[in-house]
């Protein structure tokens, strides 16, 4: 959380309230100060409304109101329940300075006016920043994150045009999982902002992304590459996604530039080994499907005769010749995948994570071999296909095995193993297997 937050620093602004001095010779005005020091706030902001009945331009007026509003604030020990009487002082206050420099008054006030609002300010917006990083010098409470909070929407409603309290009130309602507060403070800073930062696109990308809202993440971090091309962050996150969205080809676009700046990276090549076999894994699917329609047509066909017979196996033919178009789409992007796979455990040797998708890949490209098999009426054919499988599975199991050396714990590679030990009739190996994978 600290590092978070290293780059958003605190600051002091010293200042004294003055109300000893300046606007006596109104008896309104020094009654109100007399309030003020009593902490009768309310008979003070009666005798300031009086003084403003008499003269509406009576700036001193307004200067004062600010002051009581200042000090009602601060003596509410609800620190959310004070951007009230915040709001009224800084509008009081700007009030009195407008008049002051258009009466072109000099005085203690008119110098004062400004002083309180930075000093209010920096005083919630450092406390803010203190409970968010944990400062040990304050007093505890059950959650500083929600306090931070507080005393930051105090600081923007003090000084709204501060854009750093904005920005550590958007982290820190990222870090406090108020993740939509903390998207309206990011498109506010980059509309607030000359000139966004990549971080910004950054964070409200991926605060969008955390909601599943992939459609506006997009479009947020688009933008963000258009202006920060050079930001890996923004670019991963922009593969994202498209991933998330199943635009895969964008996906691979974007990731395949990661790796050109980047060839060695490990992680760019698993993403878009795994990327590229979603994409073969919905055509092999619907190649199964195609299998399944296929095996319907030909047992519906025994009771056919005539146009209708000839109508279903000129159905039957074309579906053959989709699934050869398909598959051959499938096999490309099959092989390109496990060409990345193997980049990674050539870059990485102990990443079960790529041992574990290779296997994945070599064990679907065996149940769609099976699936082909079962739908071939030539026994010898059949046969040829059932020997591809099977050697398919062999390698599916070699890499599964691979990954639990790397990962013996993980429960989900060895249920992947007892399948595949199943599938080969190797008996006491699965029995071991499913021990092992906790079913």
């Amino acid at each position: 959380m600290k590092k978070n937050l290293s780059r958003l620093f605190s600051f002091a602004v010293l200042a004294i309230i003055i109300i000893s001095c300046g606007g006596e010779s109104n008896p309104l005005i020094k009654e109100a100060k007399d309030g003020i020091k009593a902490q009768n706030y309310d008979a003070a902001l009666m005798s300031l409304e009086q003084a403003l009945v008499q003269d509406s331009a009576n700036a001193d007026a307004y200067y004062y109101k600010g002051v009581v509003y200042s000090e009602m604030a601060q003596s509410n020990p609800n620190i959310s329940d004070r951007k009230d009487s915040y709001s009224k002082m800084r509008a009081n206050l700007v009030t009195a300075m407008d008049m002051y420099e258009t009466q072109g008054i000099q005085s203690v006030e008119s110098v004062e006016a400004q002083i309180l609002i930075d000093r209010k300010w920096s005083e919630e917006h450092n406390l803010g920043v203190k409970y968010a990083t944990g400062d040990s010098t304050l007093a505890p409470v059950d959650n500083p994150l929600d306090t931070a909070e507080d005393h930051l929407e105090n600081a923007v409603v003090i000084n709204p045009d501060s854009l750093l309290s904005f920005e550590v009130l958007a982290e820190v309602y990222r870090l406090n999982s108020n993740t939509e507060k903390g998207i309206q403070i990011y498109e506010d800073l980059i509309t607030m902002k000359d000139e966004p930062e990549a971080y910004d696109y950054d964070r409200l990308g991926a605060l969008y992304l955390s909601l599943e809202q992939y459609n506006k993440a997009k479009e947020i971090l688009i933008d963000g590459v258009e202006l920060f091309p050079d930001s890996v962050s923004l670019v991963q996150k922009l593969a994202d996604s498209y991933m998330k969205l199943g635009e895969n080809q964008e996906s691979i676009e974007v990731i395949e530039s990661l790796i050109e700046r980047d060839p060695n990276n490990p992680q760019y090549h698993l993403v878009l080994g795994t990327q590229v076999y979603i994409m073969a894994s919905e055509i092999t699917d619907d190649i199964s499907n195609k299998y399944d329609e296929i095996f319907n047509l030909e047992r519906e066909q025994r009771n056919l005769s005539g146009n209708a017979k000839k109508a279903n196996q000129d159905k039957v033919a074309s579906l053959r010749a989709s699934i050869e178009d398909q598959s051959q789409r499938a096999d490309q992007l099959i092989d390109r995948a496990v060409q990345e796979l193997q980049k990674v455990i050539e870059v990485k040797p102990d990443n079960s994570n790529a041992y574990n998708t290779l296997g994945i890949i070599y064990q679907n490209k065996a149940a769609a071999l099976f699936d082909k098999r079962n739908a071939t009426a030539d026994n010898d054919e059949a046969a040829k296909i059932d020997t591809q499988a099977k050697e398919n599975l062999r390698e599916a199991m070699k890499n599964y095995e691979k990954a639990t050396e790397i990962e013996p714990d993980n429960q989900s590679y060895w249920r992947s193993l007892f399948q595949v030990y199943t599938s080969l009739g190797m008996n006491e190996k699965a029995e071991a297997a499913m021990e092992k994978a906790g079913m």
